[in-house]
């Protein structure tokens, strides 16, 4: 039987993943789901460790679908695809999920117990679908403000006018059957520094029908070493919220 809903993971095996895949576990939501994993590269040996206590908690309805290939397929890390953020795993791993619907999610993000149900609503009938996201605290785990300016859909926020918007990997999902034509494109980049494959595909999104939660369900774990972390800040503090940025743990940048 084929699942619900598929939610692709890619991870450099950070203490982080445990968070993420455990908020896919806690869903309000009991059809029937798949967690694919992808290990881009392990460079703590942490890998080993991490799986049995995750294999123990899956609830009967989830399974766990792990890809480790022992090489990465990233440029970063000696592989052939421009994309420094996995490789060609997203693509991969889209492509090998058993469902029509893939949930995307980075590995030092998590969800609100609502998401997945909601992304199914919103997708029904559509290409695509999204929902609103929070600025979290990836060292504490704490929600801070949601995001108003970035990911918030076609034509709107700081990328409307350059980019017709912005939907981030995390909590976007998709039909892949109906979208196929741009699955690869998760395994380029747009950008020398090995990012903006998120920009590639959005491109191709952002024309498609797709539908949104009207809720903020992700929580985005902030990066002072993203070249946009002053004017996250500076936009939490128009509303009332301070952060005081420390060095993210095990960030990839």
């Amino acid at each position: 039987m084929r699942n619900s809903l598929a939610v692709v993971i890619v991870t450099t095996c950070r203490e982080t993943l445990c968070r993420s895949v455990r908020s896919v576990f806690n869903q309000q939501f009991s059809g029937r789901m798949q967690i694919l994993i992808g290990v881009d590269c392990d460079p703590h040996k942490r890998l080993d460790a991490l799986l049995p206590a995750l294999a123990a908690e899956c609830p009967s309805h989830i399974t766990i679908t792990l890809i480790n290939l022992g090489y990465s397929t990233s440029q970063r890390h000696g592989g052939p695809h421009a994309s420094f953020y996995g490789g060609s795993l997203r693509s991969a791993l889209t492509l090998l999920a058993d469902s029509d619907i893939v949930i995307y999610l980075d590995d030092d993000d998590w969800l609100k117990e609502d998401h997945c149900a909601r992304i199914l609503r919103a997708i029904e009938g559509k290409k695509w679908a999204y929902s609103y996201s929070i600025y979290a605290d990836g060292n504490t785990g704490e929600g801070l403000c949601v995001d108003e300016i970035e990911s918030v859909g076609v034509g709107k926020g700081i990328y409307a006018k350059n980019f017709g918007g912005f939907v981030r990997p995390s909590g976007l999902a998709i039909n892949k059957m109906q979208l196929l034509h741009i699955v690869h494109l998760w395994s380029c980049s747009a950008f020398a520094t090995g990012d903006g494959e998120d920009r590639l595909i959005f491109e191709q999104l952002r024309n498609e029908p797709h539908g949104c939660t009207e809720a903020a369900t992700v929580y985005c774990a902030l990066d002072p070493k993203d070249m946009l972390h002053d004017y996250r800040v500076s936009f939490m503090r128009s509303k009332g919220v301070e952060f005081v940025s420390t060095a993210k743990a095990e960030s990839t940048r």
